[in-house]
């Protein structure tokens, strides 16, 4: 059984996504060795970048917010995923410390500039799907309490009870967040047509390198982006 898929409509947009199936996962907080990969990180970035405006003008965010428009919704007020992990990196020299595997996965986000996102394989059901919405899905986004309106027409993550895992590539379901219970994930890596094939190699190879060396991964199964 194929357990991620892209629509046909949905990499008519550009989008090109794929995923990686962990199981075996130990999740804490960050390690010193993910510390210093970060600290590395924000420096070489910070000298490349400098400024969220040139990050904005890069091809790839250049992209994401792109396709954002396409589908209705308005980057200006919810930026890609990629450009928030910026904002918040030149502001601070840091990423939000959530645990080793979201931190992890925002650090290969960084250096990609791909979009990355982790479900809990326990709490939701495959296959997932990268679909455009029709405003039926249930949608209940993290931190929130009750479920909020899916706006039809927008592209996001559904699995297989029609449940809606992220909304646009920026705002995850709180269902399916990881936690210290976690132990099976699907870590989804999304792209666009403006990124090149090594920067999303790039990012399944670090992926599975760093959820190995700080959560203890095992690889179940990997769908690259076809």
């Amino acid at each position: 059984m194929s357990f991620f898929s892209t629509s046909p409509e949905c990499q008519k947009l550009g989008l090109r996504a794929g995923a990686v199936w962990l199981e075996n996962l130990c999740i804490s907080s960050r390690s010193d060795q993910l510390n210093a990969a970060i600290s590395s990180a924000s420096t070489e970035l910070t000298k490349r970048y400098g400024a969220l405006d040139k990050v904005r003008s890069s091809a790839e965010v250049a992209s994401f917010r792109e396709i954002h428009r396409q589908v209705g919704a308005r980057p200006k007020k919810q930026p890609p995923s990629v450009e928030n992990l910026y904002k918040y990196l030149l502001k601070r020299s840091d990423l939000p410390p959530i645990n080793n595997l979201v931190d992890a996965y925002n650090l290969v986000s960084l250096r990609t500039l791909c979009s990355l996102g982790a479900h809990d394989l326990d709490r939701i059901t495959l296959p997932v799907s990268l679909s455009l919405l029709t405003g039926q899905e249930s949608f209940t986004p993290l931190g929130a309490a009750d479920p909020v309106t899916v706006t039809a027409g927008e592209f996001g993550y559904v699995d297989a009870e029609d449940r809606l895992l992220c909304r646009l590539d920026v705002v995850q379901a709180d269902f399916s967040k990881v936690t210290t219970d976690t132990h099976r994930a699907l870590i989804i890596i999304e792209a666009t047509s403006d990124h090149n094939s090594s920067q999303v190699q790039q990012a399944f190879d670090e992926v599975v390198h760093w959820t190995q060396l700080e959560c203890g991964a095992s690889v179940q199964a990997v769908q690259e982006p076809t």
